[in-house]
Order: structure tokens, then C-alpha cells, then sequence
């Protein structure tokens, strides 16, 4: 008899010991996902809930049990199993994983979030990508006119047909489709010299003309640089950087992610989508091999930051399920989360068997 007294007082504080582990993760949880509520109120809520939880276990336990007589038997088997589905599958483990996991993984996260975040607006604090595809064009468009004023060139020099014959002029037509009017200069002798005076002087002139064509790339690039808010790009920057310097400086402070921390990715997160739907207004139809990587970033930089998106439990679990986090070790805290419940779970089993009463 006071053997079973002791089990039935160890498996007690075993129930509330488990309970207390279980639902201070629950609450952890649930107060990331809403940080405004009061911590009081979610432990309130999660106690009642673990211990419904813990009674709809003993009626499946006991709908089993042929010794004791309990009415009934089939309807509690039914409602013990839906209730505890529901409370155990969708609410308690869910949240105790999703507690466990992020404490494990968060840092890590947060230091990718904050290093990838920070490339990306130093990208955009020197043109973007818009500047790179833009300077690209510059440079195929000035090959593409050197090019043919070398072949106007060559026929100007042309041994069989020396001075500004019909080939020369169809590469002057051609030149002034990319670059508008040219004027026909005289050649003055047809000598080696008089030629060569010829050509430097219509290079001069489509130099001048290439630079006015020039300008209008300038232009563009101005015209989407004037999306983009520099001075709160570098601030963001300088910001990412110094919690940067905190953390390297402080490995074990555990108080990142800050409320200003996150602040600053979802700003950053914010600009640099404005700026993915910017590249896909502006080149998707005439380069769209060339933002495919913008493609890619405005999918990911949609929405929350990777590290806000950690605090809410259910995104954390469809992220799992989606492969984001293949080798983070997630269904080892799945079972750390499982195993605590259970023993909890069986304790208050044991704790009120009806045999006793």
C-alpha cells in the first residue's frame, strides 16, 4: 500500500514537473507568435489545455481497461481520441517544437538573414542589378558602333576601291540607324593622307554622337535609381553591420533578435522586393535571363524576414515540410517535444488511475 501511495505522489510531481516543461515551451512559443498578449494569460490558457489534454489520454487508457466498469466506454474512446488529437497534434506539440527548435537555430538563422540581407542592399547602393545590365548595353552598344565604323574604315582604305564608294556609305547608313543623321564629310584627296583625315574627322563627329546616345543609358539607369532611397539603404547598412560587430564581439549574448533588429530586415526585406518589382517592370521583357535572379529574390524577400518568420510556429513547421530546414536537426526536437508530453501524459495516468479511487 505504501509503495503505491510513493508511485502515486512521484507520478504527481513527475505530471506537474512535465507539465511545467511543456507549457512554459507552449508559452514561449505563443508569446513569440503574439507579443502583445500578456505571458500570464497564455499560461493560464496552456496549463488548462495540457491538463484537458493529459484527461483526454486517461479516457483513452481507460476505455481499454476491462477491469473497472465505466460507462459508456466506446463514446469516451471516441471523444478522448478526437479531443486529444486535437489538442496534442495541432496546439502542444506543434508549439514545444517549434520552442526547442528556434532557441537551437535562431542565431544561426539570424546571422544568414542579416549577411545575405546585407549583400543584397550593397548590391543595390551601387546601381543594382539594374546598373549591371545597363553598363552591359553601353558597352555592346559602343562595341557594336566601333565596329562599324572600322568596317567604314576599311572601305574608306580599300585597296580595290579606295575614298567613300557605295560600301562605305551603306555602313554610314547603318551607323545613323543607331545613331541618327551623320553628315557626309568631303574627301579632300584621295592620298593616304587625305583619307586618313577623312576618317578621324567622322570618327570625331560619331564620337560626338555616341556620347549624346550614351547619355540616354545614363538616363534610364537615373530613372530606376530614383526608386531607391540611398541614404536609408547605407543607414540600413550601417545598422545590419553593427548588430553584425554585437554579435561577433558577444558569441554567447543570447538577446538577438531584437525588436530593432527585426525592424531593420523587414525594412531592408521591403526595398529590396520594391526594387525586384522594378528590374521585372523594366527588363523581363527584353532580358529575362537577366533577372532571373530578381525573380528569385522577390519570392524570397515577400513578406516577413527569415528571421521574423521563425517566431510564428506554424510557418516554422511548413518550412519544415517544405525542406528549409533538411539537417537542422527539427525532428530531434520533435521528439524531445514528444517525449516530454507523453511521460507527462502517462505520470497522470498513473497519478488518478480509477482502480484507486
Amino acid at each position: 500500500m505504501d509503495q503505491n501511495k510513493f508511485l502515486k505522489i512521484f507520478a504527481l510531481v513527475a505530471f506537474v514537473s512535465l507539465m511545467l516543461v511543456s507549457c512554459w515551451a507552449t508559452v514561449e512559443s505563443l508569446h513569440l507568435l503574439l507579443p502583445s498578449w500578456p505571458v500570464p494569460a497564455f499560461w493560464v490558457i496552456t496549463v488548462i489545455v495540457f491538463i484537458f489534454t493529459s484527461m483526454c489520454v486517461k479516457y483513452i487508457v481507460d476505455s481499454f481497461d476491462q477491469r473497472v466498469r465505466i460507462d459508456n466506454r466506446g463514446w469516451r474512446l471516441i471523444g478522448g481520441v478526437l479531443l486529444f488529437t486535437f489538442c496534442w497534434i495541432v496546439i502542444i506539440l506543434p508549439t514545444n517544437t517549434h520552442t526547442f527548435f528556434y532557441r537551437s537555430a535562431i542565431k544561426d538563422v539570424l546571422i544568414k538573414d542579416l549577411t545575405e540581407t546585407k549583400g543584397k542592399l550593397q548590391n543595390l547602393s551601387n546601381e543594382g542589378d539594374a546598373g549591371k545590365i545597363i553598363a552591359q548595353d553601353k558597352v555592346d552598344f559602343k562595341n557594336k558602333i566601333d565596329g562599324l565604323f572600322a568596317k567604314f574604315a576599311a572601305e574608306i582604305n580599300n585597296p580595290g576601291n579606295m575614298g567613300w564608294a557605295d560600301k562605305a556609305e551603306a555602313v554610314i547608313i547603318e551607323l545613323e540607324g543607331e545613331l541618327g543623321e551623320i553628315q557626309r564629310l568631303q574627301l579632300r584627296s584621295n592620298s593616304f593622307e587625305g583619307r586618313q583625315e577623312l576618317v578621324q574627322a567622322m570618327r570625331d563627329q560619331i564620337d560626338k554622337l555616341l556620347v549624346s546616345k550614351l547619355t540616354v543609358y545614363d538616363q534610364r539607369l537615373a530613372n530606376i535609381n530614383r526608386e531607391l532611397d540611398k541614404p536609408a539603404i547605407q543607414n540600413l547598412i550601417n545598422e545590419i553591420q553593427r548588430v553584425q560587430n554585437k554579435m561577433q564581439a558577444e558569441p554567447n549574448n543570447n538577446d538577438e533578435p531584437t525588436e530593432k533588429t527585426s525592424n531593420v530586415l523587414s525594412q531592408a526585406y521591403k526595398i529590396i522586393d520594391n526594387y525586384c518589382d522594378v528590374l521585372k517592370n523594366e527588363f523581363e521583357k527584353s532580358y529575362p535571363e537577366k533577372i532571373k535572379m530578381a525573380i528569385v529574390d522577390k519570392k524570397a524577400y515577400s513578406g516577413v524576414s527569415k528571421t521574423e518568420r521563425m517566431r510564428k510556429v506554424y510557418e516554422v513547421w511548413k518550412d519544415f515540410f517544405a525542406g528549409v530546414f533538411a539537417g537542422r536537426g527539427f525532428l530531434f526536437w520533435v521528439l524531445v517535444a514528444a517525449i516530454v508530453d507523453v511521460l507527462g501524459f502517462i505520470s497522470f495516468d498513473l497519478a488518478f488511475k480509477i482502480s484507486d479511487y
